[in-house]
């Protein structure tokens, strides 16, 4: 049937129309990210005001001000998100049963990279808590993230962890002075 509809269309000189392509499928995670990042930024807003609120006048050129923006144009940005996300198909779809979506959903939306990045993310914050120095953490979690994500150039992501720590030493211990755990 396309293909009289073509063939009519290039006797009549008009030109053809592509088929209508169906919205593109969603990568995993890609949902629950905006969702996230949505109530985060609903969170991030609700504190931002809460502070506003507490400036005296005028509230407008206050400290507050800019992380109230901030805040809004985050939230805004992954609402935007969310209702783009609607229109898109995600492999879940041809799933009807709500029971048979649940697994398939979780392993769907964290996926194993994400798990194990929140694993060494987890790891890294009990680093800092018992009093492991920032200097020798830092750099392990850089190194071993970059490693497991890139599986390749180890000698790279050596060279990437060591800029990225004068990078932070500079600004932030040598340059604002802070005091790092």
């Amino acid at each position: 049937m396309e293909k009289e509809n073509l063939d009519r269309m290039t006797q009549s000189n008009e030109e053809p129309v592509a088929p209508r392509q169906p919205e593109a499928e969603l990568q995993s995670g890609e949902k629950v990210f905006h969702i996230v990042l949505f109530l985060l930024g609903l969170f991030a807003f609700s504190q931002a005001f809460a502070l506003w609120q507490q400036m005296p006048q005028p509230r407008e050129s206050s400290a507050a001000a800019l992380p109230l923006f901030v805040s809004g144009v985050w939230t805004l940005l992954a609402l935007a998100g969310i209702i783009s996300n609607i229109k898109k198909s995600s492999p879940l779809d041809k799933i009807t049963a709500w029971k048979g979506k649940l697994w398939p959903g979780l392993q769907y939306a964290l996926p194993k990279d994400t798990l194990v990045t929140l694993g060494a993310i987890l790891v890294y914050c009990a680093l800092l808590m018992f009093k492991v120095s920032f200097y020798i953490a830092t750099p392990l979690f850089l190194y071993g993230t970059m490693c497991y994500l890139c599986k390749k150039g180890y000698v790279k992501n050596i060279i990437w962890t060591g800029l990225v720590m004068a990078f932070i030493t500079v600004v932030f211990r040598i340059l604002f002075g802070v005091v790092f755990p």
